[in-house]
């Protein structure tokens, strides 16, 4: 278990890095499928969401916020990302 938790860190972590440094610098190609993800992770976070309920297609983003950046999520307002929140999540998977 712990390998194959290992391998897809390895591997999902370039490919999310690459669209937040993106949106970051200003291209929104991918923007909604993050925020989307972002907005489950705060759901989440402030227990209106189950854990169990969210987007298989970006659970290895939501649950990696929530374990390394759960008091970040509670402080971004969901209806209004910001760039700094962009780059915090940045920062947590580098």
């Amino acid at each position: 278990m712990y390998l194959a938790q290992l391998s897809t860190f390895q591997s999902q972590v370039p490919f999310y890095i690459t669209i937040l440094e993106n949106i970051v610098k200003g291209n929104n190609k991918g923007k909604s499928v993050i925020d989307l993800a972002i907005c489950e992770a705060i759901d989440v976070a402030k227990g209106s969401k189950n854990i169990f309920t969210i987007d298989n297609n970006h659970y290895f983003l939501i649950t990696t916020l929530l374990s390394k950046y759960n008091e970040g999520l509670l402080k971004i307002d969901s209806k209004n990302i910001k760039s700094e929140n962009y780059s915090e999540i940045l920062d947590v998977l580098k």
